[in-house]
């Protein structure tokens, strides 16, 4: 076996890991000739193993990393106290929601290919992001809007917008071929490090839509467990040599394998820096590309200082409240460790209510529970971007910690800090919260001048943060506005908005469970500056041009879906889960009754 002509010098590989790359790249070819046919049997043995995602094995390792529970390995029975053991059955019907979904929507895209390839097209019905497209004029561009969609079960509806320049009638089956330019080489998933359905998700994208190629999960030291659980799940692709994984065994044995000849995409999901150091490696290892080939070899989705547009108006108090509860969920969900959290909130500075909505969003922030900061860096990142400020700017808001079940200290939890940036274009206008990623416990606030009338959001609003001078990344915006106000004026916001997500009265976190139902995920085509990754996942039914997602929810005033105060009862999640993961009616009334009865039939025990 000979050795790789872009092996690192102070790196080398074990005989495990150098088998894995060079075993997978073998088999390229074959999944490069893999027919329509041959990858809707794929997806269909996935579908029979989506099983393995009721495992509650999975979900309690997933509470020990976000430091809520003990290591389940070689516990006996865990008994979490109501607040957490109802959380991981969320978790639950939250992995599910998207997983199962995205299957689904692979197996309904190849079966829609087939029929169009075998001259059945018309006689086939299409899928829903297909057969619900309108074209409008939205702020002078021509757009084609697929859907609405429902993303199911969080009473959410997503809209695919596309450039409406080519619109084919149906996607060809030349569209869903893997777009590469040759059948040798693999790609690696570096697996991320916040939640463990992206790795999984990243696997499915990557082998079925882009890059096309056998796949080698390098999974993130802070999830392990994955490993198990993806033996499982993937065996379909594992048995026929399509997919291989490695645990973390630190940074050089990570960039020896990105240097080994045989890889030939990467895709990712982290900070700016990591995919900037990825980069790098690449372009020392293969000094014969060029930086656009180099670029072109690597696809991430990373961070966002995730904007909260207030838009003026009259709101009522529950649009004031819900408002409020939506953005500081955002922020406390995960303890801020999200790509898609809250970080900055931005006011109208005449509007009106604007006193009235501060006292509410603070008040909010002492009455939702905080979680534990686990995440490696967090803490210091957090405290880095508070010190750019004077104390009198800055406000730590005590709040009511999360009760869990180990032991720890208070150096777990750390409660959110309020940073006032001030007035834009003031002289003492500092924003610097706004143009760092915090990815923790921080939320900033900042207003903009001008009147508050039908021309702020345009005029005012969309520009400043359009401009990746005043806020940092592009992944997803939220965009807040009351039941009375102009419903054109929203959608051209939406419109002019360069981000790849934007939020209508909710939470841009919801948009990524559309990924599974033809929605997209990453950052805008239009923000060069790569801070929020490059390239996107989803758009599983592959539309062309895809552009944007837009997620809506019923109402602002419509309950929050994932209320850290009232999350369901687990027995209901775990009902749901087994509804979600049914194949038939027969299948989800046996769940639900099992799910039911099971603490019955335990006393008999």
């Amino acid at each position: 076996m000979s050795t790789s002509a872009y092996e690192t010098k102070n790196a080398s590989l074990d005989d495990d890991w150098e088998t894995k790359v060079v075993a997978l790249s073998r088999n390229a070819k074959a999944v490069k000739s893999l027919t329509l046919t041959d990858q809707l049997d794929l997806a269909n043995e996935l579908l029979g193993n989506i099983k393995h995602l009721g495992d509650e094995k999975l979900y309690q390792h997933d509470m020990a990393v976000l430091k809520l529970g003990p290591n389940p390995e070689g516990s006996e029975a865990i008994k979490y106290r109501s607040s957490i053991r109802n959380f991981l059955g969320f978790n639950k019907v939250g992995t599910i929601s998207l997983l199962m979904p995205a299957l689904k929507s692979i197996k309904k895209n190849l079966e829609y290919q087939i029929a169009v390839e075998n001259g059945l097209g018309e006689k086939t019905k299409k899928p829903s992001i297909w057969s619900k497209i309108k074209e409008e004029e939205i702020g002078g561009r021509t757009m084609n809007i697929h859907g609405p969609v429902e993303i199911f079960p969080f009473f959410h509806k997503l809209e695919l917008w596309a450039d409406a320049t080519p619109l084919p009638e149906s996607p060809k089956s030349s569209d869903i071929e893997c777009q590469v330019e040759n059948e040798h080489g693999i790609a690696v998933v570096l697996g991320a490090g916040n939640q463990s359905a992206i790795t999984i998700f990243d696997a499915l994208f990557c082998f079925f839509n882009h890059p096309c190629k056998p796949i080698l999960i390098k999974h993130h030291p802070l999830r392990p467990h994955l490993h198990s659980f993806c033996s499982d799940f993937f065996a379909p692709l594992i048995k026929r040599g399509f997919l291989d994984q490695v645990l973390d065994e630190g940074v050089g044995r990570t960039q020896a394998i990105l240097a080994r000849e045989e890889v030939k995409h990467v895709h990712m999901t982290g900070s700016l820096g990591t995919a900037q150091a990825i980069e790098a490696n690449l372009a020392e290892t293969r000094p014969h590309m060029s930086k656009g080939e180099i670029e072109n070899m690597l696809t991430s989705e990373l961070g966002c200082a995730t904007p909260w547009i207030i838009a003026p108006g009259k709101y009522s108090k529950r649009e004031l409240n819900m408002a409020a509860k939506h953005i500081v969920t955002g922020k406390k969900v995960n303890a801020g460790c999200n790509c898609v959290c809250s970080q900055a909130v931005i006011i109208p500075e005449a509007w009106a209510q604007k006193e009235e909505f501060k006292r509410i969003l603070m008040k909010s922030l002492e009455n939702i529970p905080t979680d534990p900061l686990y995440y490696p860096g967090s803490c210091e990142k957090v405290k880095g971007i508070v010190s750019h400020y004077d104390s009198v700017k800055v406000t730590q808001v005590p709040g009511k910690a999360v009760l869990r079940n180990i032991d720890g200290d208070e150096s777990d939890f750390m409660d959110p800090y309020i940073v006032d940036c001030g007035t834009y274009g003031n002289d003492n206008f500092n924003g610097h919260a706004l143009r760092n990623e915090a990815f923790g416990p921080l939320l900033a606030i900042m207003e903009l001048p001008g009147i508050p009338d039908d021309n702020y959001l345009l005029d005012k609003a969309v520009p400043f943060v359009n401009n990746k001078d005043n806020i940092y990344g592009s992944l997803s915006c939220c965009l807040i506005f009351p039941k009375t106000y102009d419903a054109k004026i929203v959608r051209d916001a939406a419109g002019a908005l360069n981000y790849g997500c934007v939020a209508l009265n909710t939470w841009s976190f919801y948009a990524y469970f559309g990924i599974g139902h033809g929605g997209t995920w990453g950052g805008s085509k239009f923000d060069t500056t790569g801070q929020s990754g490059r390239g996107l996942v989803g758009n599983l039914f592959m539309v062309p041009n895809a552009e944007k997602t837009v997620v809506s929810s019923r109402a602002l005033t419509f309950p929050l879906i994932i209320d850290k105060n009232l999350l369901p009862p687990k027995i209901l999640s775990d009902a749901a889960s087994g509804v979600l993961l049914a194949k038939n009616a027969g299948q989800a009334i046996s769940a639900v009754a099992s799910t039911f009865l099971k603490p019955i039939t335990s006393c008999f025990k």
